[in-house]
């Protein structure tokens, strides 16, 4: 068989894939081995933003690139620090370098900060001799995904406020509105409407018992924290849920195939083997019942077959999705396919979130709507029926 030069740079570039994954697979042996000091507890996890660490890998970038040593660069962005909890983190990643670590081994003592992808990223940039330019795509990848999660969050905000806008226009009116047309017509010792009493009546029902609403969503929101979210299959069935939602299930469930395909290009790209990604990516989406269609997909190729069957039977990757994956796969290019699908369901989210005010403005018209013309019906043309009563009756 004729060994071409195409076909040796495949076999090369497949033994690099086999090696780097095996290095992402021993990161929990290593870790163990890596005779590294306790974490220390000088900041609570949460007190160093996303942004914080972005921006200390742009700067990384900049003092990697113009000759300075790993351990100076960490010392001088760890001394420039101007907040107490992002300083004491970058002291203590220079720390574990200065003291013989490698540079993976000191981000992977604050997973909280630095998930499973970003360290086993660094690990296998750090063995291959092209640390700078992976951290390029952490940070471009970082600041992508920050961004579309700051839309999808501001999509959901958005339906919340009006609703709690809604619910504020109720209560003021059924606190202050109502009781003052209530006290007239009990002065007016005249016949009340049917409708009329029926919402004094809820009115009043509504002023005694207004905490009940805030108690039930306390209540749901504890069972959803501490009861749903922490078992797998609850959390599970909640996310497929979520998928369904009218209108915002729509963006959640682009955004989660965004979030895969984002995360797979770039693991991918970075040289890790499609074994590894999967595990990888897996952990790295928010929506359960996304990532469980990777276990499915991990089991197939480990197996010595392909992503298709797998994909098809999720059911919760569009066919459009799969039959490009598949295209990749057979061409041997699954990384670009995965990020021109993540740059169109970007978009496809983008539109989505600019389109939900649309939506929902029809809806929220016609709430509004609604209750305006109960108001009229049961509160204004029973007291202009009364005026022109009494009117009748003075002029008698």
């Amino acid at each position: 068989m004729e060994n071409t030069p195409e076909k040796s740079q495949g076999v090369l570039g497949r033994m690099k894939r086999v090696t780097l994954n095996s290095m992402a697979e021993r990161t929990e042996e290593n870790r163990n081995h890596a005779h590294l000091s306790p974490k220390p507890k000088l900041f609570a996890p949460g007190s160093v933003r996303y942004n914080d660490i972005t921006l200390f890998l742009r700067q990384l970038i900049m003092l990697l690139e113009s000759g300075v040593s790993i351990l100076r660069a960490l010392k001088s962005l760890a001394m420039r620090s101007e907040r107490a909890a992002t300083k004491n983190l970058f002291q203590d990643i220079a720390q574990c370098v200065e003291g013989g670590n490698a540079l993976w081994q000191a981000f992977d003592r604050h997973p909280y900060y630095f998930d499973s992808v970003f360290v086993n990223l660094i690990r296998s940039s750090e063995a291959s001799g092209t640390l700078a330019i992976v951290l390029k795509r952490i940070t471009e990848y970082r600041a992508t995904r920050e961004t579309l999660r700051k839309r999808v969050r501001g999509a959901m905000i958005y339906p919340v406020l009006l609703i709690v806008a809604t619910i504020v226009a109720l209560f003021v009116i059924t606190s202050f509105v109502v009781p003052v047309f209530a006290e007239f017509f009990m002065r007016s010792n005249m016949d009340i409407p049917r409708n009329t009493r029926l919402l004094i009546e809820v009115s009043a029902a509504i002023r005694s018992w207004w905490w009940t609403p805030l108690a039930l969503l306390a209540l749901l929101a504890a069972l959803y924290q501490f009861w749903f979210v922490r078992d797998i299959k609850r959390r599970l069935a909640i996310d497929y849920l979520k998928l369904k939602l009218p209108i915002i299930g729509t963006i959640i469930h682009k955004n989660a195939i965004t979030e895969m395909c984002r995360t797979m290009g770039l693991l991918l790209r970075s040289g890790l083997s499609l074994l590894s990604t999967l595990d990888l990516t897996k952990d790295a989406i928010h929506n359960r019942a996304v990532a469980e269609s990777l276990s499915a997909m991990r089991s197939n190729v480990e197996k010595g077959g392909g992503l298709e069957e797998p994909m098809r039977a999720s059911g919760v990757l569009p066919p459009v999705i799969v039959d490009m994956f598949v295209t990749g796969e057979e061409s041997g290019r699954v990384d670009q396919v995965a990020e021109q699908i993540a740059d169109v369901y970007e978009e496809e989210v983008r539109l989505a979130i600019g389109g939900l005010a649309e939506a929902l403005q029809p809806v929220f018209t016609l709430i509004i709507g609604t209750v305006v013309l109960i108001l009229f019906v049961s509160l204004f043309l029973p007291m202009i029926s009364m005026i022109d009563q009494l009117g009748a009756a003075s002029g008698l």
